[in-house]
């Protein structure tokens, strides 16, 4: 896999890539299709993945434990949305994930229903609780003992023994997209290869928008805007 460094330059609304690139080679976007979606996505999962693990390894004995717990959920966050198909991406195949790293497929399935059952929707044992109301006894003049009211039990989580574990998991999913990217590169490659040049240049040129927090509920579009320019290794 070749990881190209991007340099943002806003100035003048473009992007520099740098890295093993001919020189005067010209980027063209490659045309919609479930094969460009799919690595699209996988570099968008590998870099949640990255950005989970960083959060776990910020993790620490010195921490107060909310901060723990905060960035041991953050980092589980990151690694569950990229199992899950969204209108701008593809999700990773988990059976393919448990079929590459079978030894990770327990742990994988355990903080899986974490989040799900527990972090995101509160369903399992992970909290339990009763609501109770107090009777007076025959002797007291009012009928209730004192105010109807709610206990709870929530287990405790070793949060940077776990984060041992999950960091386990994550740098296999990670792996698991760089092999992913990697055979989806060669099947682009190979898809490619054998058209003229210039049939190639016919493709528009590889452009991109600029992130921005405006409009959050606007869903990502399919075609990009902007220029992208290469600098030389």
């Amino acid at each position: 896999m070749q990881n190209y460094r991007i340099i943002q330059d806003p100035q003048n609304h473009q992007f520099i890539v740098e890295g093993n690139i001919v020189p005067g080679s010209i980027p063209v976007q490659l045309p919609d299709s479930p094969l460009k979606n799919q690595f699209v996505s996988y570099f968008l999962h590998k870099a949640d993945i990255e950005t989970g693990i960083d959060f776990l390894n910020c993790i620490s004995l010195n921490n107060h434990v909310r901060a723990n717990e905060g960035l041991f959920t953050a980092a589980l966050s990151m690694l569950i949305k990229c199992f899950q198909s969204a209108e701008s991406r593809v999700a990773i195949d988990e059976k393919a994930f448990k079929k590459y790293a079978p030894d990770m497929a327990g742990d994988f399935a355990r903080y899986k229903a974490w989040r799900n059952k527990h972090y995101i929707h509160d369903v399992n044992g992970m909290i339990e609780t009763t609501a109770f109301l107090l009777i007076a006894p025959e002797s007291h003049p009012e009928t209730f003992g004192g105010l109807p009211s709610v206990v709870w039990n929530k287990v405790s989580i070793n949060y940077v023994a776990e984060s041992r574990i999950l960091y386990e998991v994550m740098q296999s999913v990670w792996k698991f997209c760089v092999f992913k990217i990697d055979r989806l590169g060669d099947k682009i490659m190979e898809e490619y290869k054998n058209k003229p040049r210039d049939k190639l240049l016919l493709l528009q040129t590889a452009n991109i928008k600029l992130a921005t927090l405006e409009d959050p509920t606007q869903t990502r579009g399919v075609q990009n805007h902007g220029q992208t320019t290469h600098g030389n290794p």
